[in-house]
């Protein structure tokens, strides 16, 4: 995938649009990539013979970047000086604005075929959700499992120790007393410490 000279966050789709020939064209400002010897493909398609000369007439090195080999191109007239084009002379390819198809063929006499391409934009790929960490996920359960155990047992103790002595047959402990903070706390840090 390549992206557009003109519009760099664009990444060109591309389409058989044109007599069968994949173009790779933006969906943003529509203009036309032509890797080498597709233009002059179908331009022969076009007109059922050999194509004219497309080399550039008075060229420039003032031209857009590349999009395939990343070459600075040059800027120069195709078939006719004023019809200005950027070519590449690394790999061949050129670059048509929009609108620059319908005038080439104009100016070579040709006539058919649509005077522009357009594509939409593709969709973007859908984002996979992220991966589940079981191992957090069995933290998480283990230490809210404790961290309720463990508040259970502190309620207990202290249901306990306030209620008056001998009304019911259990005394306040203080192992099980350690213990429920213990599970309590842990259970906390436990919870805290896995975000």
């Amino acid at each position: 995938m390549i992206n557009c000279p003109k519009c760099s966050s664009e990444a060109l789709v591309e389409t058989p649009a044109l007599g069968n020939i994949p173009l790779d064209v933006c969906p943003g400002c529509s203009g036309i990539w032509f890797d080498k010897g597709e233009l002059e493909a179908l331009l022969k398609q076009s007109q059922g013979g050999s194509p004219a000369d497309l080399a550039l007439i008075n060229p420039r090195a003032d031209g857009l970047v590349c999009p395939r080999c990343q070459d600075k191109m040059q800027r120069g007239g195709l078939v006719n000086p004023l019809l200005l084009v950027d070519k590449c002379q690394s790999c061949g390819g050129v670059w048509l604005d929009p609108h620059e198809l319908e005038l080439v063929k104009k100016l070579l006499g040709l006539s058919g075929g649509p005077a522009e391409v357009k594509v939409d934009r593709p969709a973007a790929a859908p984002v996979a959700p992220p991966a589940r960490d079981v191992k957090a996920a069995l933290i998480k359960i283990f230490s809210s499992a404790a961290a309720i155990l463990g508040l259970i047992g502190v309620s207990f103790e202290l249901y306990l120790y306030f209620i008056p002595a001998g009304s019911v047959a259990y005394a306040p402990s203080v192992g099980l007393s350690v213990a429920s903070v213990a599970l309590f706390v842990g259970g906390i840090f436990g919870l805290n410490w896995i975000d």
